[in-house]
């Protein structure tokens, strides 16, 4: 084995190994899991009919929840999100909650927000005279927000948050479902949109390898 490689050669080694290394942290390490579904997940509150897409957030082959547009038994047109079992989602005033980024989702919420197992609608909407639609819930008018949810697994709670974002800038009319993140550690709170932080042991080896090359760029 030639040990003296060009200085070239090793910054190039180096620097592809901190790529990995990068890569690992980008991916996710410690208890949070964040997930990226593989297909589109949307909502309509005008969509022709009932669309449901079920949403397995910890991919066990289970469906956590239903996300509707449209619910055939409702009067107005709406959108759903129903949890199933004892799983649940966070409300406010009797809609699901758009909650803002660092706001804690846990055993113990905000007071203005409530946890809620049953079926909650995150917005619904209506054309009444006027051909602009008369909307309700906590998403009018916004471009995104999080949704807080508790999944319950073997009596555990893993609590967790979906990000929602809308291309027409009125998540209560149109919106998808972009990623989630929750908990692996059960009964362990998250804040919305916190997402897994890199581990310990890669943070040392990237700041040994940028030592690294600083020090060979100096010679």
């Amino acid at each position: 084995m030639n040990a003296a490689l060009p200085v070239s050669i090793w910054t190039r080694s180096i620097s592809f190994a901190l790529i990995l290394v990068a890569s690992g942290i980008a991916s996710g390490q410690g208890t949070i899991i964040f997930v990226t579904p593989p297909q589109p997940i949307y909502y309509s509150v005008f969509y022709p009919g009932t669309l449901d897409f079920n949403i397995d957030i910890n991919g066990d082959g289970t469906t956590d929840f239903i996300l509707r547009s449209n619910d055939s038994g409702s009067s107005v047109n709406n959108a759903l999100l129903i949890p199933q079992g004892n799983n649940a989602v966070v409300s406010m005033n009797s809609y699901v909650a758009n909650m803002n980024a660092g706001d804690t989702i846990g055993s113990s919420l905000n007071p203005v927000y409530q946890w809620s197992n049953a079926k909650t609608p995150i917005s619904a909407a209506a054309i009444l005279l006027d051909p602009q639609p008369v909307e309700e819930g906590n998403f009018v008018g916004k471009s995104s927000g999080y949704i807080g949810f508790d999944l319950v697994k073997d009596g555990m709670n893993y609590y967790g948050w979906m990000y929602i974002s809308s291309p027409n800038n009125d998540a209560a009319i149109y919106g998808n479902v972009e990623n989630w993140a929750y908990e692996a550690t059960p009964n362990t709170l998250i804040l919305a949109g916190q997402v897994p932080e890199p581990s310990t042991v890669s943070l040392i080896i990237l700041a040994g390898g940028v030592m690294w090359l600083k020090r060979k760029r100096k010679h």
